[in-house]
């Protein structure tokens, strides 16, 4: 794993700035082995069999649902959570407010890498504060903190909570057949960055953006949603086809040394820079 200096310089502040809270149990390169990246930490989702391999501490096992009405290889439906951990004190007053924008030791940035396949249409997938997120920003008015983002084909969205009035941005063709094979999703605190195998490279940090740090007081396990091929909310019609497998993983400074799952897809995954 590729780190930046200002990264590397970042997380050497965060083990001395944090050393008193317990984060490490002492300074140095075992240390942050030892203690920084969750375990177990790779999973991998078949969605052309409907099949998990492997887990993710904080994520669920999948949902699996069918597709009968299409005969694309890359049909099957899958939802599933990630509880991230809160930011202690000395953190937050880090990250100024809350957002983290690079990757930090524990369940607080989740990677999401999305293979896709020659087949595509639909809402391919949708990442969400709202277990009722349905894409264009709606979720029923189930809480104020839903931001989302999700691919239409071909045309990627995201959008930002009611408490900002739903603002949007779309992003033409950042899905689009047969160029893009592959598109990495990284989601934290107030903060995601999204890019594709093309040279996509786009990121956002900001108050309305995924409320994972105890913001909500009726989901105090930090909850973020993900649906591939379909939107998060149940039995919608929003549907697609085109994601064919998954790769999930905590994103920390020594994932390098996490148990990664590879798959037949040969498409090396993005490295952070």
């Amino acid at each position: 794993m590729k780190m930046t200096g200002s990264v590397c310089l970042s997380v050497v502040v965060l083990v001395i700035g944090c050393f008193d809270q317990g984060l490490f149990s002492k300074v140095g390169k075992r240390a942050v082995e030892e203690n920084c990246c969750p375990s177990p930490n790779g999973m991998s989702i078949d969605l052309t069999q409907g099949t998990v391999s492997g887990s993710v501490a904080g994520v669920s096992t999948p949902i699996f649902y069918p597709q009968t009405s299409t005969e694309s290889k890359c049909s099957y439906m899958a939802e599933l959570t990630a509880n991230f951990q809160s930011l202690t004190r000395c953190l937050y007053d880090w990250h100024h407010g809350g957002c983290v924008n690079f990757p930090m030791c524990g369940r607080r940035m989740l990677r999401i890498d999305m293979f896709l396949g020659d087949v595509r249409n639909g809402f391919m997938f949708n990442v969400g504060d709202s277990p009722s997120n349905n894409g264009w920003g709606g979720d029923s008015g189930h809480t104020q903190n839903d931001a989302e983002i999700f691919g239409r084909y071909p045309t990627m969205y995201s959008y930002k909570s009611d408490l900002c009035k739903s603002e949007n941005t779309a992003w033409a063709n950042t899905l689009l057949a047969p160029d893009v094979k592959r598109v990495t999703i990284f989601v934290a605190n107030n903060f995601f960055r999204i890019t594709n195998d093309q040279g996509f490279d786009v990121e956002d940090c900001h108050k309305c953006l995924f409320a994972l740090n105890g913001q909500d007081p009726n989901d105090p396990a930090n909850t973020l949603y993900m649906a591939f091929n379909k939107v998060i909310q149940k039995f919608s019609s929003r549907r697609g086809v085109g994601v064919c497998n998954v790769r999930i993983r905590w994103e920390c400074p020594d994932c390098e040394r996490s148990s990664i799952l590879t798959t037949s897809l040969d498409v090396k995954s993005a490295d952070w820079k």
